[in-house]
């Protein structure tokens, strides 16, 4: 841990309010216990720097320090994303994202009249079957960066935590235009009661609606769920606009086959398109074309 040189700059940095120096020297401190391999010491030590800044004790410039560190904990920006036309939506689905880029497109037309577009998502099915590409497909579209949503750094160990890295969180999507995405919230936002949680998760489920339904966005908000059945009953009305992901059909899953192989320059045989009888999803059907288009390159190399 630090040594006592460390924690006595630490602390003349705190008893002369000097939160640009402190949160300079608790970064310090926390990059030498990840290069010691501590890594979990030094999440824990950034996300405690976070919530004491959130407290808005230190002076404000300390914030935008303590922010970044937060940040690049939580979010990851994901890039190389799909575009709508790569993906196998259904008809009505895809009506729907087209209504949406236009609320997006005239975005400022309907403010003047004061009629709110829809920006918070939630998409909800089985796994593997589209959700996240067509979150990054929306990004793409409306010309947006995209952010991940962290659950591992997100969550907190000490009381409080996991609410004041929610906040920082929501607080950069409203100061930056960009999709956030909440992957597999189920884990984030379960029914509340349960005799199988502690009361903390509980508190996070209330925090995370709280944030949700008071949030600002010029970009959009979207969380996608595996296990519907399971997020808390009052979460669903926080989100403007629900959208069903159900398992592929198999002319689908052909229709998607066929156009990955022609991406990698090869033609899918009967055979081939007929030993999809056993894959259920997307995700399934691209490891597949994967693995194909891998023994075809590795058989020409021979």
């Amino acid at each position: 841990m630090a040594n006592t040189k460390q924690l006595a700059e630490l602390f003349r940095a705190v008893a002369s309010n000097d939160a640009l120096r402190a949160a300079g020297v608790a970064k310090r401190i926390a990059q030498d216990e990840a290069d010691r391999g501590n890594h979990r010491a030094a999440r824990d030590l950034l996300g405690s720097l976070n919530g004491f800044a959130s407290t808005g004790q230190l002076h404000s410039s300390s914030l935008p320090v303590a922010q970044s560190m937060a940040l690049q904990q939580c979010l990851t920006l994901l890039d190389n994303t799909a575009a709508f036309d790569d993906l196998e939506l259904p008809t009505k689905t895809r009506d729907e994202f087209a209504v949406l880029s236009a609320e997006w497109k005239h975005r400022d037309e309907l403010h003047k009249q004061a009629v709110p577009r829809r920006w918070r998502l939630l998409f909800h099915g089985p796994p593997g079957c589209g959700k996240s590409a067509t979150a990054g497909a929306l990004a793409r579209s409306v010309g947006l960066p995209i952010y991940l949503v962290r659950f591992d750094s997100l969550i907190g160990a000490y009381l409080g935590q996991t609410a004041l890295r929610l906040r920082e969180v929501f607080r950069f999507a409203a100061e930056n235009p960009c999709v956030l995405l909440f992957d597999e919230v189920d884990a984030l936002a379960k029914r509340r009661g349960s005799p199988l949680e502690v009361g903390e998760l509980d508190r996070i489920v209330i925090a995370f609606m709280q944030e949700l339904e008071h949030a600002r966005s010029d970009g959009f908000i979207i969380a996608t769920c595996n296990l519907p059945q399971l997020l808390d009953d009052a979460l669903w009305r926080r989100f403007d606009l629900q959208i069903p992901f159900p398992k592929p059909t198999r002319k689908q899953l052909a229709s998607f086959v066929t156009r990955r192989c022609k991406g990698f320059q090869f033609k899918p045989t009967k055979t081939f398109l007929t030993s999809f009888s056993r894959v259920s999803s997307y995700a399934q059907a691209e490891q597949c074309v994967l693995n194909e288009a891998r023994r075809r390159v590795l058989a020409q190399l021979k």
